[in-house]
C-alpha cells in the first residue's frame, strides 16, 4: 500500500514537472525574427545642395552608422529608432572636381547581423568634360554663343511643365542655391520632365543667348535627343529666399526663388474678383513693387488672388524692364499670413458677416467662401473677409465619422436673412469648432462684447463657450462662465434661430499687432433635444459675428432744454447702423422697457420699446424660435413723463426707420412676413394738454432707413401735465419698427 502511494506520488510529481516544463517552453517560444529592410539600397544625388530620404522598415530597435572617407557633407535627421521611420539626409553642394560617397548601415540594436546597407553617392559640380551654368552664362554675356567643344552640362528641373506657367517648350534649370546658377532650356518639342529631376545636355552644337521675346537667357541644344535624364534620384526643390534687391539684380534669373510679399491693394481697392492672371502687383514690407506673372492657360491662372502675405515662390524672369516671379505650382502662390502694413487688422466695432447678396447659397456679400462643399469629408471650412486689409478668417471643423453623409460645411442663404454655416456633426471631444482669426489694428479695451447667431437641430450640441488665444496653441475659457451660451431646447426643425452676446475680459490686454483667436466650441455632450449630442445634426453659426467695445455715452444737455432724453444709459443689443452686415441680427435689440430699472427708465414708460446702444427701438418683431412665415409685428409706444412746462414749446428728436434684410428674391415657399419692409412714417401724440398743428396727433413721414434725421415740431398750449407719446399706426399685415434718440423740448 505504501509503495503504491509512493508510486502515485512520483507519478503526480512527474506530471507536475512536465506541466512546469511545458510552461517554461511556452515562455521560450521563439519571438518573431528581427528584421530590417530599406526601400532603396542606392541613392545617386546631384551636386545640388538638397535633402533626400529613405525609409526604414523594421520590427525592432535599430541604429545607423555612416562610413566613408569624409562624412561631414551629409547630415541625417536621426540615427536610430524603433520600427518604421523615414530618415532624411541633408547634403551640401559638391563643388569639388570628383564625386563623393558614403555608406549608410542600418542594423538591429540587439543583433548586429541583421543589417542593411545603402550606398549614397553625390555627383560633382565641376567634373571634367562638364560646363557649369555660371560659366555657360558668362560665355553668352556679350551675345549669342555657339558651343563647339565636346562638353556637357547638368541642371535640376525647377519649373513645372505640367502646370504650364512657363514659356512654351521651355524648362528652367538650376545647378545650385546661389546666384547665377539658373538657365532656361528650350527644345523643339515639349519635354515632359518633373521638378527635381536632373537633366544632362550635350552642349556641342548648342546655342546660348537671350531670347529677344522673353528676355531670358536660353540654351538651345542641337537637337532634342541631346537632352537626357540622369540616373540621379529626384530631389525636392526648395525655393531660395531672396530680397527685392536680389530679385532686381537679375542674378537669379531662371532660378526657383521666393520673396516675402503680398498682393498690392490700392487704398479703397479690393481683390474681389481678381485672379492670378490679372497681372498682379506685389509689394514687400518696404513697399517695393514687382510683378506676379501667371498665364490664363496655367493650372492655377484663374485662381483668386492671394489675400494674405507670405513667401511668393516661382521662377525669376525678366518682365517689362524689371524682374518678376512666375509661380510653378498652385502651392507657390499660397500666401496665408497676416497682411503687413499699418492698416492690417480690425478696429472696433467689427462685423464678420454671412449675409448673402442674393437668395443663393455661397453668394456671400461680405466674405469669400474659399473652401466649402456639401458633405466634405474631414476638412476645414474656410471663409475670409473680402476686405483684405482686415485679414479676418473663419474656419470650421466637424467631427470625423465613417459615414460621409454625416458631414456638411457650406454657406446657406436663409429667407429671413439668418444666412448661416450649417456644420453637421459638431461633437464635444472630437475637436470640432468654429474659429475666428482676428488680427488687431488697434489696442483692444480691457473688456469687449462678442455677438453672434447660433442654432442647433435635434442632436446638435446645446452648450457652447467662447475660448480665446493669442498663439493658437493655448486657449483660455473664462472660468466665470461669462462666455458660455446655451441654445434653447425643444428644437424640432431647422427654422429656429437665436442671438447671443458674451463679454470677454482677457487675462492680458490685447495690443495692436497681435492676433486674437476666438474659438466657439461645444462644452459637453448634451444635445438641443435633451439627449446626447451625436452625428447628423446641424450646428448653425448664423448672420454674423460682431465684436464691439462695451459702449459708454455722455451726451451734453442742450442749453435751454426743459426736457432732454439722450438714451445714454441704453447699451444692449447691436447697433442697427452697422447695416446689412448684421443680416438677421439687424433685429437684435436689448431688453424691453418693462425690464429696465428706474434709473434707466428715467420716467419713461411704454410697450414694445427695446434697447440699442445709445438709442431706443419702438416696435418689435420676435424672430428667435419663430418660423419665418409666422413673424408678427408688435407696434410700440414710448411715453415721456410730464414735461412740467407750459405754453408753446419746441420739440426736436432724431428718428430712423427699420429696413429688413429679408427683401431678397424669393428662394423658398416660406418667406418671412416682414419681407416687404417696415413703414417709414411714425406718429407723435400730445397727451395732457396742447396741440401740434391744431391736433393732438402728428404723422411724420419719410424716415430714412440708413441714418438718423432730426425732426422739429411746435407744441402749442402745453400744460404742466403735457407728455409726449411716440408710436406708429401700422395696418393689418404691416410692420413698423423704428428708432428714436435725443428727445429735446425747449421753450
Amino acid at each position: 500500500m505504501k509503495n503504491r502511494l509512493l508510486n502515485s506520488f512520483f507519478r503526480a510529481a512527474a506530471a507536475f514537472a512536465l506541466l512546469l516544463a511545458a510552461g517554461a517552453c511556452k515562455d521560450d517560444v521563439a519571438l518573431p525574427m528581427q528584421r530590417v529592410a530599406l526601400n532603396t539600397h542606392a541613392i545617386l544625388a546631384p551636386s545640388f545642395a538638397t535633402t533626400l530620404s529613405f525609409d526604414v522598415e523594421a520590427n525592432c530597435d535599430w541604429t545607423i552608422s555612416v562610413a566613408g572617407d569624409d562624412t561631414s557633407w551629409a547630415e541625417l535627421s536621426q540615427t536610430g529608432a524603433t520600427g518604421m521611420a523615414t530618415v532624411a539626409v541633408s547634403i551640401a553642394e559638391n563643388n569639388t572636381s570628383g564625386s563623393r560617397a558614403l555608406t549608410i548601415r542600418v542594423a538591429a540594436k540587439r543583433n548586429a547581423a541583421v543589417v542593411e546597407e545603402l550606398s549614397f553617392v553625390q555627383a560633382s559640380a565641376t567634373a571634367e568634360g562638364y560646363l557649369s551654368i555660371p560659366d555657360l552664362r558668362k560665355l553668352a554675356a556679350d551675345g549669342d554663343y555657339s558651343v563647339t567643344q565636346d562638353v556637357k552640362m547638368r541642371g535640376i528641373v525647377v519649373s513645372s511643365v505640367q502646370d504650364n506657367n512657363y514659356y512654351d517648350n521651355c524648362i528652367a534649370l538650376q545647378s545650385a542655391l546661389k546666384a547665377n546658377c539658373g538657365i532656361t532650356l528650350r527644345t523643339d518639342e515639349v519635354l515632359y520632365r518633373k521638378p527635381g529631376e536632373e537633366l544632362e545636355i550635350d552642349l556641342k552644337g548648342a546655342v546660348v543667348g537671350v531670347n529677344p521675346e522673353t528676355g531670358v537667357m536660353e540654351v538651345k541644344p542641337a537637337a532634342d535627343d541631346k537632352v537626357s535624364r540622369t540616373e540621379t534620384t529626384q530631389v525636392k526643390i526648395e525655393a531660395l529666399k531672396i530680397t527685392y534687391e536680389e530679385l532686381r539684380s537679375g542674378a537669379y534669373e531662371s532660378m526657383y526663388a521666393g520673396i516675402y510679399s503680398q498682393v498690392y491693394v490700392p487704398e479703397g481697392g479690393s481683390l474681389n474678383g481678381i485672379t492670378l492672371k490679372d497681372d498682379l502687383s506685389m509689394q514687400d514690407p518696404d513697399n517695393n513693387r514687382f510683378r506676379l506673372v501667371a498665364s490664363q492657360a496655367s493650372s492655377f491662372g484663374i485662381d483668386p488672388a492671394p489675400t494674405g502675405s507670405g513667401v511668393l515662390k516661382g521662377i525669376v524672369v525678366p518682365q517689362d524692364g524689371a524682374y518678376a516671379i512666375r509661380p510653378c505650382t498652385a502651392g507657390d502662390k499660397e500666401l496665408t499670413g497676416l497682411r503687413f502694413g499699418a492698416q492690417v487688422g480690425i478696429r472696433l466695432p467689427y462685423v464678420f458677416s454671412f449675409y448673402a447678396a442674393s437668395q443663393a447659397n455661397k453668394d456671400c456679400k461680405y466674405v469669400t467662401v474659399t473652401d466649402g462643399t456639401f458633405d466634405k469629408l474631414g476638412a476645414d471650412f474656410k471663409v475670409e473677409d473680402k476686405d483684405v486689409t482686415k485679414c479676418v478668417v473663419l474656419t470650421a471643423k466637424v467631427a470625423p465619422t465613417s459615414n460621409s453623409s454625416h458631414f456638411r460645411l457650406t454657406h446657406w442663404a436663409d429667407e429671413a436673412a439668418h444666412d448661416n454655416i450649417p456644420a453637421k456633426s459638431m461633437v464635444y471631444g472630437q475637436d470640432s469648432y468654429f474659429l475666428l482669426t482676428v488680427p488687431l489694428a488697434e489696442d483692444m479695451p480691457a473688456s469687449f462684447r462678442i455677438s453672434f447667431g447660433m442654432s442647433g437641430t435635434g442632436g446638435a450640441p446645446k452648450n457652447w463657450a467662447v475660448a480665446y488665444s493669442t498663439d493658437g496653441t493655448e486657449y483660455v475659457t473664462p472660468s466665470d462662465g461669462s462666455t458660455a451660451i446655451s441654445i434653447p431646447g425643444a428644437i424640432a426643425s431647422s427654422g429656429y434661430f437665436y442671438y447671443f452676446t458674451v463679454t470677454l475680459t482677457p487675462q492680458l490686454r490685447l495690443m495692436k499687432g497681435q492676433t486674437l483667436l476666438l474659438k466657439l466650441y461645444p462644452t459637453d455632450n448634451v444635445s438641443c433635444n435633451g439627449g446626447t449630442a451625436g452625428y447628423n445634426s446641424d450646428s448653425r453659426l448664423h448672420s454674423c459675428v460682431a465684436i464691439e467695445a462695451v459702449p459708454k455715452f455722455s451726451t451734453p444737455k442742450p442749453v435751454g432744454a426743459v426736457y432732454f432724453e439722450p438714451f445714454d444709459g441704453l447699451t444692449e443689443g447691436l447697433d442697427y447702423l452697422y447695416g446689412d452686415k448684421l443680416a438677421a441680427m439687424l433685429n437684435y435689440c436689448g431688453s424691453d422697457i418693462s425690464e429696465w430699472d428706474a434709473v434707466l427708465k428715467n420716467g419713461l414708460s411704454g410697450t414694445n420699446v427695446h434697447q440699442h446702444p445709445g438709442y431706443a427701438q419702438i416696435g418689435y418683431v420676435e424672430s428667435q424660435a419663430v418660423k419665418r412665415a409666422e413673424y408678427e409685428n408688435k407696434a410700440g409706444a414710448l411715453l415721456t413723463p410730464a414735461l412740467n412746462a407750459t405754453g408753446d414749446l419746441n420739440l426736436s428728436f432724431r428718428a430712423m426707420a427699420y429696413k429688413t434684410c429679408s427683401d431678397r428674391p424669393k428662394g423658398k415657399a416660406t418667406e418671412p412676413k416682414d419681407k416687404k419692409g417696415d413703414l417709414t412714417e411714425i406718429v407723435v401724440e400730445v397727451i395732457g394738454g396742447g396741440t401740434i398743428d391744431g391736433a393732438t396727433k402728428k404723422v411724420v413721414s419719410g424716415l430714412a432707413t440708413d441714418a438718423f434725421n432730426t425732426y422739429s415740431l411746435t407744441i402749442d398750449g402745453a400744460t404742466a401735465s403735457t407728455a409726449l407719446r411716440f408710436t406708429s399706426e401700422p395696418a393689418s399685415g404691416e410692420f413698423s419698427r423704428w428708432f428714436i434718440d435725443d428727445i429735446c423740448v425747449t421753450k
